[in-house]
C-alpha cells in the first residue's frame, strides 16, 4: 500500500502494509496528496510493523537520549531504546522504519518526512516558518508563538468566524520573494474540543514517545477552510508574547523589531518538528552547504519583512478576546 505525496515539487512515497497507518499519514498530509507517477520518487519511506532486523557488528558513532547511532558505508542505523529501528540509506534515498508499535511508526514517519523537507525545501528556495497562519479576505496573518504558546487554542477561537481560512496550523512556507505558501497539517490539542467548529472533526488520541498524549485531527474534513492562494495576499506579521494578567494588546511596531522573532521562528526553525538524529546523516559536503541554507533563509526573512505590516501581540488570559483582536485587525487593515 503506497501513499504518494508532493511537497512543492519534492516527491515522497510512503510504503506500508498497515492501512491504519497509511490513513493517519494521509490525514496528516492531505493537502499534499499526489497521483501515482512513473517517475522515480525523490524519497522513499518504507514502514514495517515487525521486529527490527539484527544489526551488523558496528561501533556507535553517537549515543543520544533516545537512540544509538551507527554508520556503515552510506547507511545509517538509529537503534531506539524502546525497540524501534530507522535505517537511512543516503545512496538510495530511502528510509526504512521498523517497530511493533503503530503509534511509534507514525511518529517516526512524520518526523522523517519533516526532516527530509528541512534540507530539500531550502534547496528549492523555500523556507519553513514556525507560526500559525490564517487569512481573511486578501490578508494573511502569521502569528509567531513559542512552543506551548497557544497556537491551536487561538486557532480554535479564530475559526468561530466562518470567513477565516487556515494557511497553516503550526508551520508555513516562505519563498525567496517573501510570498506565503500553505502547509496545513493536523491539529493537535491537549484536550479534545467539545464545542465550536473543531468539535465536528474526527479526533484521535495519540501517544507520543517523549511527550504526553495529545488529541489530533486531520484538516481533510476542513477543505473549504483551507487558504489555497495565500501567495496573492498581503501579510500581517505578528510576534506573540504571553502576559500573566491584564488585557491583551495588539500594537503596531517598527519592522526592525521583528528581526529577532523572525530569526527564532524562520532562520533557526525554533520549535519545528525535527529529528535531530537524522541530521547526523550529513556528510562533509552537506556541512559545506550550511552557509547556503542560512543565506536562503535570510533572503526569505528579509523579503517577508519588507512586504509585511508588523505587530506585537501581548496575550492575556481571555482567549476569545485574543482571537477577536486578531480578527479586528484583519478587518481594519482591509478598509
Amino acid at each position: 500500500m503506497n501513499l504518494y505525496l508532493n511537497f512543492y515539487h519534492h516527491s515522497i512515497i510512503v510504503s506500508c502494509n498497515e492501512e491504519v497507518l497509511i490513513k493517519k499519514l494521509q490525514d496528516e498530509f492531505n493537502y499534499f496528496l499526489a497521483e501515482k507517477t512513473e517517475e522515480t520518487p525523490a524519497t522513499l519511506i518504507e514502514i514495517f510493523k515487525e521486529v527490527p532486523p539484527e544489526l551488523p557488528s558496528m561501533i556507535a558513532v553517537k549515543v543520544l537520549d533516545t537512540c544509538s547511532v551507527y554508520k556503515l558505508g552510506q547507511r545509517q542505523y538509529l537503534r531506539y531504546y524502546n525497540g524501534a529501528l530507522a535505517v537511512l540509506d543516503k545512496y538510495e534515498e530511502t528510509v526504512r522504519l521498523y517497530s511493533l508499535d503503530l503509534d511509534q511508526l507514525f511518529e517516526l514517519a512524520y518526523l522523517a518526512i519533516h526532516t527530509k523537507l528541512a534540507k530539500e525545501l531550502d534547496l528549492k528556495g523555500l523556507c519553513r516558518m514556525h507560526c500559525l497562519g490564517v487569512s481573511l479576505g486578501d490578508l494573511n496573518a502569521l502569528i509567531m508563538l513559542p512552543p506551548k504558546g497557544g497556537k491551536s487554542t487561538l486557532l480554535a477561537h479564530l475559526l468561530d468566524n466562518p470567513e477565516l481560512k487556515i494557511i497553516a496550523d503550526d508551520m508555513t512556507i516562505i519563498d525567496l520573494s517573501g510570498k506565503i505558501h500553505a502547509f496545513p497539517g493536523s491539529l493537535g490539542m491537549d484536550v479534545k474540543p467539545e464545542d465550536g467548529p473543531l468539535s465536528k472533526l474526527s479526533w484521535t488520541k495519540f501517544s507520543r514517545t517523549q511527550y504526553p498524549p495529545k488529541w489530533f485531527a486531520g484538516l481533510s474534513e476542513f477543505k473549504t477552510r483551507i487558504e489555497t492562494h495565500a501567495e496573492n495576499n498581503k501579510n500581517l506579521l505578528i510576534a506573540g508574547h504571553r502576559i500573566s494578567q491584564g488585557q491583551s494588546i495588539l500594537t503596531p511596531v517598527k519592522k526592525w523589531k521583528m528581526i529577532l522573532p523572525l530569526f527564532e521562528h524562520l532562520i533557526f526553525g525554533f520549535g519545528l518538528p525535527q529529528v535531530r538524529e537524522m541530521f547526523l546523516s550529513f556528510n562533509f559536503f552537506d556541512y559545506l552547504k550550511l552557509p547556503y541554507h542560512l543565506m536562503i533563509r535570510c533572503i526569505c526573512a528579509l523579503q517577508l519583512l519588507r512586504k509585511s505590516r508588523c505587530f506585537y501581540f501581548y496575550m492575556g488570559p481571555d482567549l476569545p478576546y485574543n482571537a477577536q483582536l486578531i480578527l479586528n485587525q484583519l478587518y481594519e487593515q482591509q478598509e
